[in-house]
């Protein structure tokens, strides 16, 4: 009898020991990739921003959700939200749960202004947050496990291109965490909040409402510096430079010097001289761009070439096509 009792004890002592082997705390994760590129329908106005999540192998865990903010800029204009749809997922019956701009704003006790969107589905729930932000969900079986990516996290909106935070969480075993983790809302809430994944892509953001020319192009050459330090504008090596500015110094000299002289002739008062700088360095940004793409088909960007990624691509683009608009000019196709 007694040896018995020793026996299931010690049994249940092994499978308990057992159990707390496998518990642990999950990695943070490391070097994910969101690229993004951002298009506009000029006809409507309306921008489509399509984003892509790399989980590099050296992650040992999923990510199953990811979020933008969308939050309204202090003085921001507010921009309409007609046909902007929340595609948030599929029911039960197999239809797909769709909900307005409007009512899914109303469902929620926001705690911030947001910027109007509509969703698309891509296999993951959407919908957007009380904190001001718009975010996918996974289920078990759609996360993105390391070494994979997954397309199709489609935001459409009237606002135009900003640089944006976006957070991505890995999933969490909740049932093989450490004892003290269990029952522990607050220690778990910690863990959780640990693990998120930081990262800037390019969203939507409003305009201001008070317009300002010469703020708005301050604005733009803000961007552009922002842009480099985030590593969408690379300087490349010294056999690329020349090929598009004024004097041999780079493109960041080039794309400066370019919204610089534009910028003296808002301050003159010369709308029309001003219309024309800004096209000259739209064209260069989309020559940049096109170039980066023809090489990356012949050369590993990180051999050194210049070139600006698609979110610096759509940053500076649409928001000085913007500008240009505001100042009585228009941009075509041709231009």
């Amino acid at each position: 009898m007694y040896k018995k009792i020793f026996v299931i004890a010690l049994m249940m002592g092994v499978i308990l020991l057992t159990s707390l082997s496998f518990a642990q705390i999950p990695s943070p994760l490391k070097d994910v990739e969101v690229s993004t590129t951002a298009t506009q329908d000029t006809t409507t106005g309306i921008y489509t921003y399509n984003y892509s999540i790399y989980n590099p192998p050296i992650n040992d865990g999923k990510i199953w959700s990811f979020d933008i903010d969308i939050s309204k800029p202090l003085g921001g204009q507010e921009l309409n939200s007609k046909g902007l749809i929340i595609q948030r997922g599929i029911k039960a019956d197999g239809s797909m749960l769709i909900r307005s701009f409007e009512e899914e704003i109303a469902k929620r006790l926001m705690r911030k202004s947001v910027i109007p969107v509509g969703t698309q589905f891509n296999g993951w729930s959407s919908g957007i947050t009380v904190m001001g932000t718009v975010g996918w969900g996974s289920s078990e079986k759609t996360m993105i496990i390391p070494g994979k990516t997954l397309y199709g996290f489609i935001i459409i909106s009237r606002g135009l291109p900003g640089i944006r935070d976006a957070m991505l969480r890995p999933d969490i075993d909740y049932d093989n965490l450490p004892e003290e983790y269990w029952e522990n809302v607050e220690l778990t809430k910690q863990l959780q909040d640990s693990l998120i994944y930081s990262t800037r892509t390019i969203g939507p953001t409003a305009p201001p409402a008070d317009f300002k020319p010469i703020e708005f192009i301050d604005y733009i050459i803000n961007l552009k510096h922002e842009a480099y330090n985030l590593g969408w504008i690379v300087q490349g090596r010294d056999d690329d430079k020349g090929k598009h500015d004024d004097e041999e110094e780079g493109i960041m000299k080039s794309l400066d010097k370019k919204l610089e002289k534009a910028r003296e002739e808002l301050v003159k008062g010369d709308t029309r001289e001003a219309i024309e700088k800004l096209k000259s360095f739209i064209h260069e940004v989309e020559a940049l761009y096109k170039e980066g793409k023809e090489k990356e088909g012949k050369h590993k960007k990180e051999e050194g070439h210049s070139h600006i990624t698609s979110e610096a691509y759509a940053l500076l683009k649409y928001n000085t096509m913007y500008l240009i608009e505001k100042l009585g000019g228009e941009i075509k196709e041709k231009d």
